[in-house]
């Protein structure tokens, strides 16, 4: 008997021991988990503005490089022109454009 009562307060004890170390694990996890859910929505924030930069990036290169066509178009026009006039100047009655 006297044993039997022994291994039920030994019982209640480690059972008790579990409880609190129950409580404690959870805690941590919980805690862990809230940080990498704090991390991830920062992450996924960084992101969106990260393509938002993208985007924007994008967007002035493909200014540029229209700008760039333009000008490259209009130099071009004006080189081709002067190039016929300089080639006619030098062997008159004759006609050059570049191609």
């Amino acid at each position: 008997n006297r044993d039997t009562d022994e291994a039920h307060r030994r019982l209640k004890l480690l059972q008790s021991e579990q409880s609190s170390l129950g409580k404690k694990i959870n805690k941590k996890v919980m805690g862990m988990i809230e940080k990498a859910e704090s991390e991830y929505k920062e992450l996924v924030r960084k992101k969106g503005a990260i393509e938002e930069d993208k985007k924007k990036i994008q967007s002035v290169i493909a200014e540029l490089d229209e700008k760039k066509n333009q000008a490259l178009q209009s130099t071009w026009v004006k080189v081709n022109q002067n190039f016929g006039s300089i080639f006619s100047s030098l062997l008159p009655g004759t006609s050059a454009k570049l191609e």
